[in-house]
C-alpha cells in the first residue's frame, strides 16, 4: 500500500484551492465582461446608431422646429395654432396647442402628433392630448421648395357636421 505523506496531501490540497479560486476569478471577469459589452451595445443601439442614422445617413427634407398653423375662414387666413415637431430621420412627433376653434372661439385643446416624411410629404395622425371624446385626424402635408411653408388637408370627424369633414390647413415656420 502506497501512502502519501501528510505535507504532500497537503500541497495539493491548498493548490486545488488556488486552482478554484483562478476559476472563481475567471467565472466573475466573464460576468463583467458580459454586463459591460451588454451597456456598450444599448448604448450604441439606443442613442448612437439613431443619432447617427439621423445626421449622416437621413438626407431628405427637415421639419423640426416649431410651426403656426393657419387655416381658411371667411376667406382671411387665420392662425389657430402653433405646432412644434421633432424629427429622428424620417419619423416625426410633436405637440400643438390649438387657440382658436373653428368657430372662432378662444381655446387651449393641446394635441399629441406622430407620423414620418417620405420626400416632400408629411403625413401625422393626431389626437387630443386628454384622450377626450373622438378628437382624432390626420393631416397630409406638402413641404414648399422654401422649407418654410405646408400647404395640405387636415381630415377628422367634425363634431357639428357630425361626419368626416377635410378642410385646408397651411404650416407656416414661426420665427425663433
Amino acid at each position: 500500500m502506497n501512502v502519501e505523506p501528510l505535507a504532500d496531501r497537503k500541497c495539493r490540497r491548498v493548490n486545488n484551492l488556488e486552482g478554484n479560486n483562478e476559476n472563481m476569478t475567471e467565472f466573475l471577469m466573464g460576468i463583467l465582461s458580459s454586463i459591460v459589452a451588454t451597456a456598450l451595445i444599448t448604448a450604441v443601439v439606443k442613442w448612437g446608431w439613431p443619432s447617427f442614422k439621423d445626421k449622416c445617413l437621413y438626407n431628405g427634407v427637415r421639419i423640426a422646429g416649431t410651426w403656426d398653423i393657419t387655416e381658411v375662414r371667411n376667406s382671411k387666413n387665420v392662425k389657430v395654432g402653433r405646432i412644434e415637431l421633432k424629427q429622428q430621420g424620417r419619423i416625426i412627433t410633436g405637440t400643438s396647442t390649438r387657440t382658436k376653434t373653428r368657430d372662432g372661439k378662444k381655446s387651449e385643446r393641446n394635441f399629441q402628433y406622430h407620423g414620418s416624411i417620405s420626400g416632400h410629404q408629411v403625413t401625422l395622425t393626431f389626437e387630443d392630448a386628454k384622450g377626450v371624446g373622438f378628437d382624432t385626424g390626420t393631416y397630409v402635408f406638402i413641404v414648399q421648395n422654401d422649407s418654410k411653408t405646408m400647404v395640405g388637408m387636415a381630415t377628422f370627424h367634425g363634431k357639428t357636421e357630425n361626419k368626416i369633414v377635410s378642410e385646408p390647413r397651411t404650416l407656416i415656420k414661426a420665427v425663433s
